[in-house]
């Protein structure tokens, strides 16, 4: 069975475009792929498990065989859960909003504990090598300016740092070619807020059908 993880990391606020947008993109690829499993990981109704000192020094019992305290055993056993539940995926769709010009703190966290060596990625004589191969992912992001889908000379794509940090990441999992849902200029032109909502609710249904 063809697995589909959703990861969301926004608030939760009313009147979300990326929210919105997102689950019409889920909403039509249950309708599309009936027999798919679809998991939702909000990353903003539980905390990420974190990369802190407590981390650190549990992975560096763990390493050297020294005996973990029950918190330090439960702490490793979180973080091996999502990232095994992030390795099961076939597919990924991952949906935020841009946070001056990058990804919410609790995406790059995200992506930070499935960078695992020899599960994610392996390092070889050549460099790293990625390990999530004939994967696929969407990226599903609402900003208030204009960035993508403008002329062919303008540089506004290149602040789109949380995008480029995404696509490059996935890259470095093996996972090449991120489809994109841009949902941009509600802020920059209020009174275009629904019409830009409308046409991302198309696409992402049309989106969703061939994904």
């Amino acid at each position: 069975m063809t697995k589909l993880l959703v990861i969301q990391a926004h608030p939760h606020i009313d009147n979300s475009l990326s929210l919105a947008v997102g689950d019409k993109f889920v909403e039509s690829y249950r309708e599309s792929h009936p027999h798919d499993e679809v998991i939702v990981r909000d990353l903003f109704d539980g905390p990420v498990p974190p990369l802190n000192d407590q981390t650190m020094e549990a992975w560096r019992k763990q390493k050297f065989g020294e005996s973990l305290s029950e918190e330090e055993t439960a702490l490793l056993q979180q973080h091996a859960d999502w990232l095994d539940e992030f390795i099961s995926a076939d597919k990924y769709v991952f949906i935020n909003p841009m946070y001056n010009h990058f990804l919410p703190a609790e995406m790059k966290q995200y992506l930070d504990i499935t960078a695992v060596a020899h599960k994610t990625f392996m390092y070889t004589a050549k460099g790293p090598v990625g390990l999530l191969n004939d994967k696929k992912a969407i990226h599903i992001q609402a900003a208030g300016n204009f960035y993508h889908n403008m002329d062919v000379n303008s540089q506004m794509a290149l602040m789109d740092l949380g995008d480029v940090y995404l696509t490059q990441t996935m890259k470095f999992y093996g996972i090449n070619g991120v489809d994109k849902l841009f949902i941009e200029g509600a802020d920059a032109k209020p009174e275009q807020r629904q019409n830009i909502l409308k046409a991302a609710l198309s696409q992402a249904v049309v989106m969703a059908e061939t994904f």
